[in-house]
């Protein structure tokens, strides 16, 4: 469930075969303790029960820790946003402490690096838009800089003011390269989520081999199970995918933007 995946697979197919995969382990799980009921009627089932607790146990173990990992991430993506979006505005109100027309060329450079960016969420659902935008943003970071290496070279520079702004200038640099890193490179890794489908398939056939040993089965409550789980993992995986239901509110950066275009 990598990266990739997330974003060629729609969010409610993943939901789709989650489901499927978890009744059809319940399904099997009952098929299999009837057939152990009627060839060994006088099985001892003392430790089932304890057996199926503790595997229910670790996979809840395991869901909490997947759910961690998705969550802070999620949050991390807020966080580098709103640090973006102040970098920016630091950057556009500094580059009116230097003259012109360094000053002017720095404030378009930045408005067009914010319109970028709303380029990208108005584009989500175009598998270019993020190499587009990512691209984009380079030449304009490359722009700035040159910028402000003209800006230090300049007979009448002001060095107190020229380090003030370089200084929030890296600042919107760096947080580019962070939302890059969290947004886009670090997933969970693919080996937590291979660990987690084999213990919920494990815990369903276990649960479903439970139930074949009673005498009457209650679909509708395996079904109700099969739901539980399959909302909690898709949880997990909406705060993971960059453009699922779960998303992050941009209304700050579109405020950043009729800020810096209104000077």
């Amino acid at each position: 469930m990598n990266g990739f995946l997330l974003s060629s697979v729609p969010i409610w197919m993943i939901y789709g075969l989650i489901l499927i995969v978890i009744l059809a382990a319940i399904r099997a799980g009952v098929a299999f303790g009837k057939s152990r009921k009627i060839h060994f009627a006088g099985e001892d089932h003392t430790s089932l029960n304890t057996m199926v607790g503790a595997t229910l146990g670790l996979l809840a173990f395991i869901l909490a820790f997947t759910f961690n990992l998705s969550s802070s991430r999620f949050e991390a993506r807020k966080l580098y946003l709103l640090e973006e979006v102040n970098s920016i505005e630091t950057s556009w109100l500094r580059s009116e402490l230097v003259p012109d027309p360094y000053g002017v060329s720095l404030r378009e450079s930045l408005k067009e690096y914010v319109e970028t960016r709303l380029w990208l969420l108005e584009n989500t659902q175009d598998p270019e838009s993020l190499t587009l935008t990512l691209t984009r943003s380079q030449d304009i970071q490359n722009r700035i800089w040159g910028i402000a290496k003209q800006l230090t070279q300049d007979e009448n520079r002001n060095d107190e003011v020229n380090a003030l702004l370089i200084d929030s200038i890296n600042e919107v640099f760096d947080n580019q390269t962070r939302r890059v890193a969290v947004g886009t490179i670090d997933h969970i890794p693919t080996l937590i989520w291979v660990a987690l489908i084999l213990l919920i398939v494990l815990s369903m056939f276990e649960v479903g081999y439970l139930l074949g040993k009673a005498d009457k089965i209650n679909w509708v409550l395996i079904c109700t199970l099969s739901l539980a789980f399959s909302i909690v993992i898709m949880v997990i995986v909406d705060l993971e995918a960059y453009d699922g239901f779960i998303t992050i509110n941009n209304q700050v950066m579109y405020d950043l933007y009729d800020r810096i275009s209104g000077n």
